[in-house]
């Protein structure tokens, strides 16, 4: 294994590298420089940067808590209210992957980028991208907090024989961002006609480890899984994959794809629960996120030479899934229009807010019980752009990922952004002010609200290319 010295050098001078990105995948009218996606390459490094998250604290470190990780109890009581004396900066650098694919008007990517940060790469560090849209320079090692909280990059890869490959990250956790494999899964037996959406599935558990038992159609459970994160419908959705002995054949699908960071592994098949298996990094979530906006043409080709489309899913799955996407309710990571007008947490993407969570008399947002408070009537109307997304959120996780589109009314842009973190419930910000009494608390930093708002400034100053 490299020394961390050796990995931060190797880290900088790829920092210096044009990268080459898409050059199967980008049109013929894509100029030199998109085509090589150097300069935004280096203006995503500087917005991570830019970010400080190394200035964020830890309000349960290993040093204060008396219960092993992972298991500490009280976490969201120290998360939800003002900070306090527990709090303690955080021991280092946290791990960020995040991912940008450009698109033109079309909806088809003009440029890539893809940059990490962690202990090793204080200063971040630019991901070559190929042009098939992925990387080879990058050893995933699997996420572990223990590992972590120990200054380690990780003991166990996420795919094999990157041994010697010059980056090496420990991939932040996805959280419910795992939840975009799943839909996928699910889209991919509707479309084969295995299943139907307005199908019965009957959720029979071993346990409610995950939830209580129940019927619902498969349109239901998927609605609840991606507008507001509910875990029993993942759980039932997991499990209904399991009951068809289709996940190894899903996992299986990701690697032929190029997606291999993509799996789905170690679920309960009992119960459709244990998610901590799953991995998902920026850059691949970013792809199959490509698939569902339905660009068009070859996208990618996969390692056998086989060209990628959107063809993947059929137009009616694609539909389906971007417009659940677009119904996001939890809209308070990488965009946090739901808080619209508070003071903190500063604002992220500036996305229109669903009307289907709004309202009318008041302009407060309620999903699923967790109630904002803030009239977002106002941030809808000053709002530039749409975010199909998915958010996740764990103790060791915070992350996004979706794709923006503008408004009519609003400066072009098109772009899939994701954004993974291990900056959870756990970590904050030392200047977070209280939450009102009732409201649903400020759960990220907000600093990853201002990354989002900095990738849009970026990619609203490209334009449509």
């Amino acid at each position: 294994m490299r020394s961390p010295g050796t990995g931060r050098r190797v880290a900088a001078g790829l920092a210096m590298v044009p990268v080459l990105v898409g050059l199967a995948a980008l049109p013929a009218q894509a100029t030199e420089e998109e085509r090589r996606g150097g300069r935004l390459a280096a203006e995503l490094r500087a917005a991570v940067v830019e970010q400080r998250f190394s200035e964020v604290v830890d309000y349960d470190p290993p040093a204060v808590s008396t219960e092993p990780a992972g298991e500490r109890s009280g976490l969201e009581q120290k998360v939800f209210q003002a900070p306090e004396s527990s709090a303690v900066p955080i021991a280092r650098t946290p791990n960020v992957d995040a991912a940008v694919i450009e698109l033109d008007e079309r909806g088809r990517p003009t440029a890539v980028a893809n940059v990490v940060l962690s202990k090793d790469y204080p200063d971040g560090a630019v991901v070559p991208v190929d042009e098939n849209l992925s990387t080879t320079d990058v050893r995933w090692r699997r996420w572990n907090t223990e590992e972590w909280d120990a200054g380690s990059a990780g003991s166990e890869d996420v795919l094999p024989g990157r041994e010697q490959a010059p980056l090496e990250v420990m991939s932040p956790y996805p959280a419910s961002v795992l939840k975009l494999m799943v839909g996928f899964g699910v889209l991919r037996l509707v479309d084969r006609g295995t299943v139907r959406l307005d199908d019965n599935y009957t959720y029979a558990p071993a346990n409610t480890s995950c939830g209580a038992a129940g019927t619902e159609s498969i349109r239901v459970w998927f609605d609840r899984m991606i507008t507001y994160s509910d875990n029993r419908s993942t759980c039932a959705l997991i499990k209904m994959m399991h009951d068809l002995d289709v996940v190894d054949e899903l996992n299986a699908t990701f690697g032929e794809l190029g997606l291999g960071t993509l799996q789905v592994r170690g679920t309960n098949p009992t119960t459709g629960g244990t998610w901590v298996g799953m991995s998902m990094t920026a850059l691949d979530t970013a792809r199959l996120l490509l698939i569902v906006s339905g660009a068009p043409g070859k996208l990618w080709k996969t390692p056998a030479g086989e060209p990628v489309t959107a063809g993947l899913l059929s137009s009616s799955s694609r539909a389906f899934f971007y417009g659940k996407l677009a119904e996001q309710g939890l809209n308070h990571a990488l965009s946090t229009t739901n808080w619209c007008g508070r003071s903190y947490p500063a604002p992220g993407i500036p996305q229109r807010v669903s009307s289907r969570w709004i309202n009318p008399d008041d302009g407060t947002v309620t999903v699923d019980g967790r109630v904002y408070g803030q009239d977002v009537r106002p941030c809808n109307r000053r709002a530039e752009v749409t975010f199909a997304h998915k958010t996740g959120l764990t103790n060791q996780a915070g992350g996004d990922a979706g794709i923006v589109h503008s408004l009519p009314w609003a400066p072009k842009r098109h772009y899939i952004v994701v954004v993974f973190t291990n900056l959870g419930l756990r970590f904050g910000d030392a200047y977070k002010p209280a939450d009102p009494p009732g409201i649903y608390p400020v759960a990220y930093t907000e600093r990853i609200g201002k990354l989002g708002r900095t990738i849009d400034d970026i990619m609203t100053r490209r334009g449509f290319r």
